[in-house]
């Protein structure tokens, strides 16, 4: 009998919560995530991971709304969580400060919406999605032509990727230019330059590289000069 009140007690307490409100504010969480999923995928000039990280940007939104939406309302809970957040380490690096902070976005997204702050959260979300859009639309004027490419290959098991990635490169630039081969035991490091006309152009040859050769690691690079 005891056990029987006392799960009566703690379902006539959940009751107090406004479920309709807390529906609502999971719409919003949704929508303005794959909003900010979209916005991330056509402003941001990351190079690096760019489609896997976009893709996990809703699902952290909602998981963190879930969180804040259980510790919200317990002192015992919200310490719990700081302990195991403490605990955590992440192994894998995000390179390029632009996703960490796209990253960020989509954690106080799920806080705003996790703690039912509605228009607040709904009012900034409108605001910074303006000034990204047009901020990192603007950025793309400045954006540089000349780069370098540096593919890390095994052309013992693949013969045809060196061929092969020399005519994706071209087909996916304006020039290009193989400089350098080292070759180590098991690995060949292939050294290129690059130039584009279109930040399109470079986006496709980073997905075509990803789609095409699987087995192979790269890295592109700005070609700058030291003042």
């Amino acid at each position: 009998m005891e056990f029987i009140n006392k799960l009566s007690k703690n379902l006539d307490s959940a009751g107090e919560i406004d479920y309709l409100l807390v529906i609502i504010s999971l719409f919003f969480c949704l929508i303005t995530s794959f909003i900010l999923m979209n916005v991330y995928k056509h402003k941001a000039n990351s190079l690096s991971s760019k489609y896997q990280i976009s893709n996990i940007i809703p699902l952290l939104a909602n998981i963190t709304f879930l969180v804040i939406l259980i510790v919200k309302s317990s002192l015992a809970l919200s310490l719990g969580l700081v302990g195991a957040l403490s605990v955590i380490r992440f192994r894998t690096p995000v390179k390029e400060p632009e996703d960490l902070v796209f990253l960020f976005f989509s954690i106080a997204l799920g806080i705003g919406y996790g703690a039912l702050q509605i228009y607040p959260t709904t009012i900034i979300f409108v605001i910074l999605i303006v000034i990204i859009w047009y901020f990192l639309s603007k950025s793309k004027e400045d954006f540089s032509k000349s780069f370098n490419l540096v593919v890390e290959c095994n052309l013992e098991k693949n013969q045809d990727y060196f061929d092969n990635i020399l005519a994706t490169i071209k087909e996916n630039s304006d020039e290009a230019q193989m400089v350098k081969v080292e070759k180590d035991e098991n690995v060949t490091m292939l050294f290129y330059k690059i130039s584009f006309n279109k930040i399109e152009n470079m986006k496709s040859l980073i997905t075509n590289l990803e789609n095409s050769f699987k087995e192979i690691k790269f890295s592109l690079y700005e070609v700058k000069s030291i003042d």
